[in-house]
């Protein structure tokens, strides 16, 4: 995607489909009868009124280039936070028969860009939801056929799925077809801890696991209660990418104040936003380490309770990281 200067600040110019329009206050689709190719610039959604449909509002056309549903769904991956080419195929959806996925995705992201707030709003929320429910009974099972077991109902954000729970080894087995059909972001790992037949014991996933480059796909890795050590997290530490990752929840493990000197030292958390260690065994080495790291700067939570660190070395754990320590 090429960034082109437009009022109000750089924005992408994409080729999608034909005939949609895009509000130039909003950057939200419109349909248009007009399907005379032409490159349009557009802006990111209104983070609050657009509705994703702006009804008329003067636009610019979208080109005939993206046809096919695979360079739609390549473009919403590789941009997982621009809702905008996720409301154009949208319209692309709409127009080859698949109505009720596109009322779905365009519902969902103008939920996600209603926050509560006014009367307004309570309201179109409790249309939007009623919506979602009718939509996700008739339709959720067929939507979610690619990725069950592992995604449920829940697991949906902004129309597509976000979320998965899944074994280590199954997720390295399915992520690269997961990751071509939707922008997943969030895994949850329920065991990496899996029994081969073959040799009849019990098989560790974490270092096939934390050497993938599937994890540099991430935003949140969750982990918790998985008998991780501070080994597993010097695995972790040598991955080449985490520079997407938001949230590591590593809960009820096993790695110690070791483990949290790991953690103090890993360049990859520059962007982490919030790190979960309660019930690690935790001691005083390992709360200074996290006090003093030079990588945990745009930290925003950390959850450490359950360990065991006294209150001089909590007061110092407070003054790094203030109303964020919990």
């Amino acid at each position: 995607m090429t960034l082109y200067l437009a009022s109000g600040g750089w924005s992408p110019r994409v080729n999608v489909c034909a005939g949609a329009r895009v509000c130039h206050r909003h950057g939200a689709p419109q349909r248009s009868m007009n399907r005379r190719p032409a490159a349009v610039i557009v802006r990111k959604p209104h983070p609050r009124r657009c509705r994703g449909r702006c009804r008329g509002a003067r636009g610019a056309r979208y080109d005939g280039v993206m046809s096919d549903e695979s360079a739609f769904l390549r473009l919403i991956c590789e941009q997982p936070d621009d809702d905008t080419v996720r409301l154009v195929y949208a319209d692309w959806l709409e127009e080859h028969g698949q109505a009720a996925r596109a009322s779905y995705i365009r519902g969902e992201v103008e939920l996600a860009n209603t926050p509560p707030g006014t009367d307004a709003d309570e309201r179109r929320r409790a249309v939007l939801f009623a919506r979602r429910a009718e939509l996700l009974k008739a339709h959720g099972a067929q939507w979610l056929e690619p990725f069950i077991p592992f995604a449920r109902k829940e697991s949906f954000a902004r129309g597509f799925v976000q979320t998965v729970e899944v074994p280590a080894n199954l997720f390295l087995q399915h992520a690269e077809r997961w990751f071509a059909l939707t922008p997943l972001t969030r895994v949850k790992f329920t065991t990496c801890r899996i029994w081969d037949q073959v040799s009849g014991a019990y098989a560790w996933w974490t270092e096939p696991l934390f050497k993938s480059p599937l994890l540099s796909r991430l935003e949140r890795i969750d982990m918790e209660g998985l008998e991780l050590t501070a080994r597993d997290l010097k695995l972790l530490g040598e991955h080449p990418d985490l520079s997407r990752l938001r949230e590591l929840f590593l809960a009820d493990n096993e790695i110690g104040s070791e483990g949290a000197v790991v953690l103090a030292n890993m360049p990859q958390l520059r962007a982490l936003e919030s790190l979960d260690v309660r019930g690690n065994r935790i001691t005083d080495r390992g709360a200074r380490a996290l006090a003093q790291s030079e990588h945990l700067g745009k930290l925003k939570e950390l959850r450490i309770t359950k360990n065991s660190i006294r209150d001089r070395n909590w007061a110092v754990l407070e003054e790094r990281f203030g109303n964020a320590l919990s």
